[in-house]
């Protein structure tokens, strides 16, 4: 049999001794003789009239015979050539990945099937059981949750965590730091609210010779709780009064060779007088006072032992000292039970001379002291520390004349109208109009050291029946000085 000079699937023309044709790869009708026996298998195929449809701008001439005989030839080889495309695709290797992707009409597709049944009566597919991996996590993320919430609850598992975990070196106290540290926090806000104030002032008076004076130191005492509410929120002051002082007086040199006087404090001072005009015993004044207590922390320690200075500062050693163990010892939890505050009193006498008393005080003053019925009855004088920018309280002006009795003043009284007399007689007295002369006559009142309170009590001794008499003798044939001319 020769070979078809055309393909009998698709019409193209074949080569000359070729097997297959080079457009469809179906065999030719020489290779195909020896499949002949298949023609039993009546299945018809509808492919080859659309792959001759397909090929139809590459197909000849359909006007030549040779074609029109080969057509019952391509039916009965039809179906071994069709087995044969099969068989030579599945010996390909094909990607089980890619296919199942590809979701082709596999066999896998069963055993795929098998894993992914649904319970019966679950229309539309149901929930899927959540995987191992998730309910672990699920799990991990409860347990570290609980446990930093119970962590979180107790302060101590707290500080432990941050102080070990997390590394925060503030955590990382006992409740035994935190107490102490709470102590000190509690001193330090005690050290600023109430700082100890100190003051300090220069006095003097006249007449220095004759005069003696008292100084008295007294102290009030508020318990710290009632001191807080009173400078915070402005409570009640209820300082009560503890103990009174009396100044001793002694004279010493300072580091400059300056010979000074000296007050000491004390409870049991040998007299109520802290100095007194004596035979051989000189008042040296101004008198310097320095370093005067007017507001101090009353302290105890843990056992509740009242401490004074020197025992606060010999404590504040010896925990230096011992460093970290100081804190376990209840001596050294110093603490701040009450507040005091001073005052000072001085009272001044002399013969011929008003008394007078004076108060220094840092305000406010106590209660039981009432400035205006003091003042009005008493006459006392009140003196208030003022605080200087570099934290100091001083008095101004400490310096106190003392008032003469209107008989101490007889003598310079008498001096200056000798003197009024003699001026009232000049040429220039007389020439001045009525304020000219009075303007004259207060000059020299003023230049013999008559204060408008002096003259006041001066003019106190115009009534007096002895005064009048001691006058008229003095001016008893009494000439004024001739003026020299210059």
């Amino acid at each position: 049999m020769s070979t078809p000079k055309f393909c009998s699937q698709c019409g193209s023309p074949l080569t000359e001794g070729a097997k297959f044709c080079a457009s469809c790869g179906n065999p030719t009708a020489a290779s195909a003789a020896p499949a002949a026996p298949a023609e039993e298998s009546p299945a018809p195929s509808e492919e080859p009239s659309n792959e001759k449809k397909a090929g139809a701008p590459d197909a000849p001439d359909l006007s030549a015979p040779a074609p029109e005989k080969a057509k019952p030839a391509e039916k009965k080889a039809d179906k071994p050539a069709e087995k044969k495309a099969d068989e030579g695709k599945k010996s390909a290797y094909v990607d089980p990945v890619a296919a199942l992707l590809a979701g082709g009409d596999d066999d896998d597709d069963d055993d795929l099937s098998d894993h992914l049944d649904l319970p019966d009566g679950d229309v539309g597919g149901g929930k899927k059981a959540p995987p191992v991996g998730l309910i672990a996590l699920i799990g991990f993320v409860a347990v570290i949750g609980g446990g930093g919430a119970f962590i979180a609850a107790d302060d101590e598992l707290n500080s432990r965590f941050r102080c070990n975990i997390l590394g925060e070196k503030s955590a990382c106290v006992t409740e035994e730091d935190r107490l102490w540290e709470i102590e000190q926090q509690e001193k330090k806000e005690e050290m600023e609210l109430m700082t100890h104030h100190y003051g300090g002032f220069d006095l003097s008076f006249t007449p220095e010779s004759d005069a003696s004076f008292t100084l008295v130191q007294k102290r009030y005492e508020e318990a710290r709780g009632d001191f807080v509410k009173r400078i915070r929120e402005g409570a009640t002051d209820k300082r009560t009064f503890k103990e009174k002082k009396v100044g001793v007086y002694s004279t010493g040199k300072s580091v400059e060779g300056v010979i000074k006087g000296r007050i000491k404090f004390s409870a049991n001072a040998p007299s109520d007088v802290t100095f007194k005009p004596e035979q051989g015993k000189a008042l040296v004044l101004p008198l310097s006072l320095s370093e005067l207590p007017l507001l101090e922390r009353e302290q105890v320690d843990g056992n509740g032992k009242r401490l004074n200075a020197d025992d606060i500062e010999k404590l504040e050693k010896e925990r230096d000292a011992k460093g970290a163990d100081a804190k376990k010892d209840p001596r050294y939890r110093v603490k701040t039970q009450a507040l005091s505050t001073w005052v000072y009193e001085i009272h001044i006498s002399a013969k011929g001379y008003k008394p007078r008393s004076v108060v220094f005080f840092e305000p406010p003053l106590p209660p039981d002291i009432n400035r205006k019925k003091m003042e009005e009855e008493d006459k006392v004088t009140f003196r208030p520390f003022k605080r200087h920018p570099d934290g100091k309280f001083v008095i101004e002006n400490a310096t106190f004349d003392l008032l003469p009795e209107p008989r101490t003043l007889w003598t310079r009284y008498i001096q200056a109208q000798k003197e009024i007399f003699c001026l009232q007689k000049t040429k220039e007295y007389q020439a001045r109009d009525e304020q000219g002369k009075k303007d004259a006559e207060a000059l020299l009142w003023e230049q013999k050291a008559f204060t408008k309170v002096l003259l006041e009590i001066a003019h106190q001794n115009d009534e007096d029946p002895e005064w009048i008499k001691y006058k008229e003798e003095q001016f008893k044939d009494y000439k004024c000085p001739e003026l020299v001319a210059p």
